[in-house]
């Protein structure tokens, strides 16, 4: 059996057109984070939804699942030193991996090619969805980057990616993840020349809210 990572899967069609990734945030899992699919979706996109859960389960919540330890080394990530980090971006790599193979998967199985697929990731979920995206030699159909942040600073961009569209949003009063984090991924965009819209999503906290649907249904509608 292939080592791939798990979660439900939803579609209304037989032959599905395109192939949407859903990674949800730190301590939460796939099958809590598949409800976005319905008030996403569009029947005209003929898309085929598939929610995953991170490679670890966390300690002590057997119902949350974590892309990469927020303590490496027992140090929390806002303090973490180089050693810390490197430890990160060994787990971030497995996770890449594993995304990489399940991504795969599925794609041969519906038939489908990479660039017929986007990927939407919340928070430590939208962390991988660029690090996927970043790590990998191909151009997607678009990736989303909800309340999440860009961590890699590249000095070279991957020319890919810059050929993939990128959805970047954040709530302004974002408690977990202040807003200076979206700033500063917005930056990192600008400078690097990538192909993205961004959107601050007034008074939203930590969250997928109603407001940042509807705009990122119209950027799946620019680019489906």
């Amino acid at each position: 059996m292939v080592d791939i990572l798990k979660g439900p899967s939803i579609t209304k069609h037989q032959n599905p057109k395109k192939l949407m990734i859903m990674l949800h945030g730190y301590g939460d899992n796939a099958a809590n984070f598949m409800h976005l699919a319905q008030p996403i979706d569009k029947e005209e996109w003929g898309m085929h939804y598939v929610a995953l859960n991170a490679p670890s389960i966390m300690k002590g919540n057997l119902m949350g699942y974590q892309w990469f330890d927020l303590y490496p080394g027992g140090v929390y990530i806002a303090e973490a030193g180089p050693k810390e980090y490197e430890l990160v971006n060994k787990e971030i790599e497995l996770a890449v991996s594993k995304l990489d193979r399940t991504i795969n998967f599925y794609l041969q199985q519906l038939q489908l090619n990479i660039s017929d697929c986007f990927i939407m990731g919340f928070s430590q979920g939208g962390i991988i969805t660029f690090e996927f995206a970043r790590r990998i030699n191909k151009i997607l159909a678009g990736i989303a980057i909800l309340s999440g942040r860009i961590i890699q600073r590249d000095e070279d961009p991957n020319e890919c990616l810059q050929k993939t569209p990128i959805f970047i949003s954040h709530g302004s009063k974002d408690d977990v993840l202040p807003v200076f984090n979206f700033d500063n991924s917005v930056k990192y965009l600008k400078e690097n020349k990538y192909l993205f819209e961004s959107h601050i999503i007034n008074e939203d906290t930590h969250t997928i809210s109603p407001n940042t649907i509807n705009l990122f249904q119209k950027f799946i509608k620019k680019n489906i």
